[in-house]
């Protein structure tokens, strides 16, 4: 079976729907931030922090990469700029959460916010939220109503598998 893979900006519910799916459909959740976190030694903050974007973007890449090659039946959430600055198709088939900025920031605490680096100033983060949109659309092969409650969304997957 193919990989089902989670798109969307940050906070759109990628962790939190692929875990629930995954123990629906059981499976294995791949959350590509942990597996890039996990292969770095060091949290996406300190890789940002430490060496920038660009080294942090190679990194997805080589997550990508190994990805396609060695993954299959999965569930991958992506990180938000992934399919931004990646081709992720070869991943499997891909399901775009698409969630209004303002969920999203509903949705995220202090905590969990100072966890994305982009996400340090609203303003900023909501027109980088307008210029993913487009992309995540383009790439998706499904489109999913991420503003609904979780057991919904999770409904609404699993009815186009």
């Amino acid at each position: 079976m193919p990989n089902i893979v989670l798109v969307g900006f940050m906070g759109s519910g990628k962790s939190t729907i692929g875990s629930a799916l995954a123990q629906r459909l059981g499976r294995f959740l791949i959350d590509t931030d942990l597996l890039i976190e996990s292969s770095a030694g060091q949290s996406i903050t300190e890789i940002f922090a430490h060496f920038g974007e660009q080294e942090f973007r190679a990194l997805e890449s080589k997550a990508i990469a190994w990805l396609g090659a060695n993954v299959r039946n999965a569930i991958i959430a992506t990180g938000g700029g992934m399919p931004i600055f990646n081709d992720i198709r070869s991943l499997g088939e891909i399901y775009y959460l698409q969630s209004d900025f303002d969920t999203i920031i509903a949705r995220l605490d202090s905590v969990q916010r100072a966890k994305r680096p982009l996400f340090d100033n609203e303003s900023s983060a909501r027109e980088l939220y307008r210029a993913r949109a487009e992309v995540y659309a383009k790439v998706a092969d499904h489109i999913i109503n991420a503003n609904k409650p979780k057991d919904e969304i999770i409904e609404s997957i699993l009815a186009d598998l």
